[in-house]
């Protein structure tokens, strides 16, 4: 069965012309069913791609008026659009080998079928390819899906009662869903069930079932609900009530916000922090450091029961003796996050356990790497304590090893550190047990291999001096600036975020052309190889997160210098485990926490610990101290 991807293209399309800056922006918007009174070609005064397709010969019969459009026009649309099938064209395949493509829908007159396309073998337009996609929304059926772990336990304990009870229970549930999206219920079918035992859950008869339902849409239903809208909307109350702009209302909302700060000084979190910091967190992570979604819900769900005792204090602001900061994370490969989730006890378990142990009380918390899900693991576990996360941390990004955390590489003392797992199994590792940060590592890493190569760690609690000597300060509030620059700047994210992050773009617009990954040793490890514009070969080697980016032999950036890969429309952070063929994305370049960059350091966090004959090369960016946002709004919002 063919691939199938629908793209924001059609003959409705509008053409926005910038004639200060030179240049066309082909949609998103569209005159849609009012092409035949907007376009030019019918007398109107917006400009459509079916007026372009018309202007270039592409077609004849449509319209009445004549178009006259500047080649150069005509030209830069034809490209955008050329370059939009070729982007959905490779969003489909699964590797290079050359394809054949089926056009439908209005928009597949705007395509010279003569012209070639790269990796394409043959362009076909079936008759009455204009309206399928009408026909098919005519003839399409209504879907209900749903997704649940429950207890099945094996047919030869009870007769395969429970497991029926359960599966018929979700059965009904799914066809429920369809009838409430508008399916008649005589013609609604199961048509998938998964059923995944999920290995790592207590007791062993946890699975991930999910089930998909369709039905024949109901024409009457459907006739009835419009006529009930229409009565008390019209489309002009409505066109009232959507956004002046293209912008979408979210990133509207959550534009150019500034922080909040209680008359303590501490920097109070809200919801567009935490948005905020959830992608800068995915662009300090350098492709690794988990997956932050699930972490930014558990986020946002907090603040709701929490009332604001999500807080956020300066390094300088602790006690030199008394404060006493817990340093924790997650440990295992990134690609295990997306099917074991937390139970969200495992830091939480991992820091009792070092109270007990030093029979003192943690005052204060942040993050081991300000990197993924880790990024924003210390703000879940200061609301729940109820204690304030430092501003701060011991990478400035994500690495792979705990030995290149920055208090180990400047020879404090790796115990007493402990790791629990989602079930609450908890391992404790004292000053007699480990002699240093590498064979804590290696312990640790098997230990963690053991749980599901998933674990959270609490490492050891530094004082308010210790913060201040051995933690890289401001990374949370890096990872904010990042998010808000792109949040802010929605016309040119990438360039925002990385005049935010004072980097620079290392490859822009590439395509995804191979990637190659595996787990050894408890890493996921592999590359990724990215086509650029001018048609090199770029290749990013990772081992949990991204370490190098090479052209054949020559090493184009290296760690400690953040490698990141962002999708190329959205600016959205790729991971390693979630990067695939095909994706466009634009490589940055940002650089590392000027003590992560000394020879001491080097000799932990340099391109040599992973195995490269390449010295870093301090000159390739700019480094200055990272900024705080006490440093920039604090003073001004007390004034």
């Amino acid at each position: 069965m063919p691939d199938v991807v629908s793209l924001p293209l059609g003959g409705g399309t509008v053409i926005h012309i910038d004639e200060d800056n030179d240049t066309i922006c082909v949609g998103p918007d569209s005159v849609g069913y009012e092409l035949h009174t907007k376009g030019l070609a019918f007398g109107g005064q917006t400009m459509t791609t079916a007026d372009i397709a018309l202007a270039a010969g592409l077609i004849t019969k449509i319209g009445h008026s004549t178009v006259e459009i500047p080649a150069s026009v005509i030209q830069k649309v034809l490209d955008h659009i050329k370059s939009t099938i070729n982007r959905g064209i490779d969003r489909m395949k699964t590797n290079q080998e050359p394809v054949p493509v089926i056009l439908c829908g209005g928009g597949s007159i705007l395509i010279d079928i003569k012209e070639s396309f790269a990796d394409v073998t043959e362009i076909i337009r079936p008759p009455h390819f204009a309206v399928c996609n009408a026909v098919g929304a005519a003839l399409c059926s209504v879907s209900g899906t749903i997704e649940s772990i429950v207890d099945l336990l094996p047919s030869s304990m009870d007769g395969g009662f429970q497991r029926k009870f359960e599966l018929d229970r979700l059965t009904q549930a799914v066809q429920q869903q369809c009838v409430q999206n508008g399916a008649r219920p005589n013609t609604i079918r199961l048509v998938d069930i998964e059923q995944v035992p999920l290995t790592y859950y207590p007791g062993g008869y946890k699975h991930r079932v999910l089930l998909n339902a369709i039905g024949e849409l109901d024409l009457m239903k459907l006739k009835e609900q419009h006529q009930e809208t229409t009565e008390h909307f019209s489309l002009t109350d409505m066109s009232q009530d959507l956004p002046k702009t293209r912008q979408s209302l979210k990133y509207a909302v959550i534009a150019n916000k500034q922080p909040r700060f209680d008359e303590d000084g501490a920097w109070i979190i809200d919801s567009t922090d935490i948005e905020y910091i959830a992608y800068g967190v995915g662009i300090l992570g350098c492709g690794g450091g988990g997956e932050s979604y699930h972490t930014k819900l558990s986020c946002l769900e907090m603040l709701k029961t929490t009332n604001g005792k999500m807080r956020v204090i300066p390094p300088a602001v602790l006690h030199p003796s008394s404060d006493l900061a817990a340093v924790i994370g997650f440990m295992g490969a990134p690609t295990v996050s997306h099917e074991q989730l937390p139970s969200g006890n495992e830091c939480l378990l991992a820091i009792d356990t070092i109270e007990k142990y030093l029979s003192k009380k943690i005052t204060a918390v942040f993050s081991a790497e300000m990197g993924g899900a880790n990024g924003l693991r210390n703000l879940l576990v200061g609301a729940v304590k109820n204690i304030p996360c430092v501003d701060c941390d011991n990478m400035g990004r994500a690495f792979p090893r705990l030995d290149q955390k920055l208090p180990f590489i400047l020879g404090q003392s790796v115990t007493p550190a402990c790791m629990c797992d989602v079930r609450g199994r908890t391992v404790l590792y004292t000053e007699e047990m480990i002699k240093d940060a590498h064979e804590l590592e290696d312990v640790l890493r098997k230990e963690c291999i053991k749980m599901g190569l998933r674990g959270g760690l609490c490492m050891p609690p530094l004082t308010g001096e210790q913060v201040q000597k051995y933690s890289i300060h401001n990374s949370l509030s890096r990872a904010w600036f990042l998010g808000r620059a792109k949040f802010s700047h929605q016309r040119d994210v990438i360039r925002a975020v990385v005049r935010a992050g004072n980097g620079r773009i290392l490859i822009s617009d590439g395509k995804v052309t191979n990637v190659e990954r595996y787990t050894s040793s408890g890493f996921a490890r592999g590359h990724v190889e990215i086509e650029t514009t001018a048609g090199k070969l770029i290749t990013i080697d990772f081992q949990n997160e991204n370490l190098v980016a090479r052209c054949g032999d020559e090493i184009l950036a290296s760690v400690p210098d953040l490698i990141t890969l962002v999708e190329q429309d959205s600016g959205e952070p790729l991971s390693t485990e979630t990067v695939k063929y095909g994706c466009r994305v634009s490589v940055l370049l940002l650089p590392a926490p000027e003590s992560m960059t000394t020879p001491q350091a080097l000799k932990y966090v340099g391109p040599a610990v992973f195995g490269y004959n390449h010295e870093f090369d301090m000159q390739l960016l700019p480094r200055s101290a990272i900024q705080s946002v006490w440093d920039v709004y604090y003073k001004k919002s007390s004034a």
